[in-house]
């Protein structure tokens, strides 16, 4: 708070806040506000305009922080609410600890708040063992969510990763390379939509 004062003072009116699971602030922390009651902070300090955050987690999304989307005009009609997938066996292979259905759940309660509410995302296709019909489910995901915009990536293992114990479940880079392909068209398409809508 100190620090967004200071922006303010120089003249900031809109600000970010950064964070891996940046709305996991506060959880674990006994006294430490959480990132709902940091959000009202910052919308109270005088000048500051705009509001922004990355990178939330669905898991820690708290009906607070939804709350805060009704309450705030500070906080923009935009959040980046990585998926990963809309597959259940994926997402828990992924150790994303929520369900699809939880997502959807999530995603309804948040445009509730904010009507006009702009969602991005992020998508892994070829997880290890990921089937057609995960694929699938992530496509109907799309379909159902119609994210404004996306950052999608192939599969690829990482070092250190608990992932790398999966790897028996190796998905093929041609089978990857399709999935990609298709989902990004999509989303090229739903993008467009969008676009013209304004």
């Amino acid at each position: 708070l100190e620090e967004v004062r200071a922006l303010t003072a120089r003249g900031v009116r809109e600000v970010t806040l950064l964070g891996q699971n940046v709305n996991s602030y506060g959880l674990k922390v006994g006294g430490e506000l959480t990132f709902a009651q940091l959000l009202y902070a910052v919308a109270a300090v005088p000048g500051v305009d705009r509001i922004r955050y990355t990178t939330s987690h669905p898991r820690d999304m708290g009906l607070d922080v939804v709350q805060a989307y009704r309450d705030l005009p500070q906080l923009t009609s935009h959040l980046h609410l990585p998926v990963q997938s809309g597959s259940d066996a994926v997402l828990r292979r992924m150790k994303r600890f929520y369900k699809r259905a939880d997502y959807l759940a999530l995603v309804d309660r948040l445009q509730s708040a904010r009507p006009d509410l702009s969602l991005t995302t992020d998508v892994i296709v070829g997880f290890p063992g990921e089937t057609d019909e995960d694929f699938e489910e992530t496509m109907t995901l799309l379909e159902t969510v119609r994210f404004d915009g996306s950052f999608s990536f192939m599969y690829s293992p990482r070092p250190e990763t608990p992932a790398l114990k999966l790897l028996d479940g190796a998905v093929p880079e041609s089978v990857m390379k399709a999935r990609l392909a298709r989902f990004q068209k999509r989303q090229q398409e739903l993008t467009l939509e969008g676009n013209k809508l304004m």
